[in-house]
């Protein structure tokens, strides 16, 4: 262990002693029995014995959970991003969680020594997905409303729900204390200057590539989408500046890159992010029982256009920006960096910034004021990972006209995302929809049934690996303020593997 580890171990043990007084004896005991250090599963399994034992000691309670997610940060194992169990165990039954608990300690005969990573994530994912959170019926209320109207401002909501304001503070602070909703930043691409493409890839299951392995090096690369039903499918997101010659060096990097890699299929797209819709429609949750009340039965009318549910009442939302192109962009450093302090925290604090990018207060309210008053990015709040819900992408090869009516038509789901896209040989929608686990097969069955020959691609989402996406601010000129772009920054793989 690393002198810097044991140090923040120490720090750790003497924030547990604070918090857990007579009751900290056994963790201690626990801690030194097993050598047990921050950046492994044991910490989470040691953290949830505790918890256990605090039983109903109600304020020890909440300070150890918040102790616990603060101490067992989210990391990645093998580019799998893996979030503490603490942001679950208060949405899961008591019954449930210890259950999961107890389960990994029958899968490490040697208790506590040498549980593997990849047995811990199998089971914490099996968890993960079979929470569904009970609600209070004014909680998921507020709930609702807060991703309807994408707000999280007292004053707004109080206004919506016309419920005094110091009542939503208390449900908003109920909602963030259980760790449901889950903050998110959205960047205006079209005012910064970017695009956003995909490279589509398949390959047989023989061929165990990794693309993220193989590709996160490049700093334009966001994320991964992967599925390993029947084939292999990734679909890798680029960031790229704004030039016309991006999308022919993705083509040839792809190319390249399938040969290299003995992949039989890829394709490049474009994604049209001024087109991005968003729906949420949670009315077919049962907030009382936490669970599901979509049947097969359900989809099946739905989509043939019986229309069982209410979706006319489904609030499609816009999820781009307003396009000016009458403006200049005036974006120095400073700015940048505190668009990838916002990206890296998911969230915006002043005093944060303040602190980590050693700034006055002035200074900080001065850019932040000109971010905002730029509308280069928001806040947008989605539902947590665990409701039980599964990622369904789907290609469809219909016109541009046809994405407002065939989203409406599918915001029955609990959600939806959608975008046009173009390609070398066609024009398309994009969609991103979260279905109940339990209906995924009947769902896909249905959707191949309703679309036909329209589908271009429909595959389950089994991971995203992302790496926590930064505006490559290197590339960026503030004197011209405008991003640099080179072939190389696509095609320098190729070179170097050649």
């Amino acid at each position: 262990m690393s002198s810097n580890r044991n140090h923040n171990l120490i720090m750790r043990l003497e924030e547990a002693k604070s918090i857990l007084d007579s009751d900290y004896e056994k963790f201690q005991e626990m801690i030194d029995e097993f050598n047990i250090n921050l950046d492994t599963p044991q910490w989470d399994i040691v953290c949830f014995l505790i918890f256990i034992d605090l039983g109903e000691k109600s304020i020890k309670k909440q300070k150890w959970i918040d102790f616990w997610h603060r101490s067992s940060i989210t990391r990645k194992y093998k580019n799998l991003v893996y979030i503490v169990p603490a942001s679950y165990i208060q949405l899961s039954d008591r019954k449930k969680s210890t259950a999961f608990f107890l389960d990994l300690l029958n899968q490490n005969k040697k208790l506590l020594r040498n549980l593997d990573w990849k047995v811990y994530l199998s089971i914490f994912f099996q968890f993960r997905s079979s929470i569904r959170p009970k609600f209070t019926k004014r909680d998921f209320t507020v709930f609702s409303t807060i991703l309807q109207n994408q707000t999280m401002n007292t004053t707004e909501l109080s206004e919506i729900l016309k419920i005094d304001k110091s009542n939503i503070s208390k449900y908003k602070n109920n909602l963030v204390s259980r760790r449901v909703l889950h903050q998110g930043i959205s960047l205006n691409y079209h005012r910064l200057n970017l695009r956003v493409y995909g490279t589509l890839f398949e390959y047989p299951l023989s061929n165990r590539t990794n693309l993220f392995d193989e590709l996160s090096y490049n700093d334009l690369v966001h994320s991964v989408y992967s599925s390993n039903i029947g084939c292999n499918s990734s679909l890798v997101y680029y960031v790229t500046p704004n030039y016309d010659g991006v999308f022919d060096d993705l083509q040839t990097f792809a190319a390249k890159f399938c040969q290299e890699k003995d992949i039989p299929y890829s394709t490049a797209i474009h994604f049209l992010t001024s087109t991005r819709l968003k729906s949420f429609n949670y009315s077919s949750y049962d907030y009382k029982k936490g669970q599901w009340n979509l049947t097969p039965s359900n989809v099946q009318l739905t989509l043939s256009g019986y229309n069982p549910i209410e979706v006319d009442s489904t609030v499609i939302l816009t999820r781009d920006f307003e396009i000016s192109n009458d403006r200049k962009l005036a974006l120095n450093r400073t700015g940048i960096d505190i668009l990838n302090h916002i990206l890296s925290k998911n969230h915006l604090s002043i005093r944060e910034v303040q602190r980590d990018l050693e700034l006055t207060e002035k200074e900080t309210k001065k850019h932040i004021n000109y971010l905002r008053n730029q509308d280069l990015y928001r806040l947008r709040y989605n539902p947590a990972y665990v409701f039980g819900l599964k990622n369904l992408v789907l290609f469809l090869g219909t016109p541009h006209s046809d994405q407002i009516d065939i989203h409406k038509k599918l915001s029955f789901f609990p959600e939806v995302y959608s975008e046009q896209y173009t390609s070398s040989e066609k024009k398309g929608l994009y969609f991103i929809i979260r279905i109940p686990n339990e209906l995924l097969v009947e769902s896909i069955e249905t959707l191949s049934d309703c679309f036909h020959e329209e589908i271009e691609k429909i595959f389950t989402v089994d991971q995203m690996y992302s790496k926590k996406f930064l505006l490559p601010k290197e590339k960026y000129e503030t004197v011209f303020q405008e991003w640099k772009y080179s072939p190389e920054d696509i095609l320098g793989r190729i070179k170097e593997n050649g």
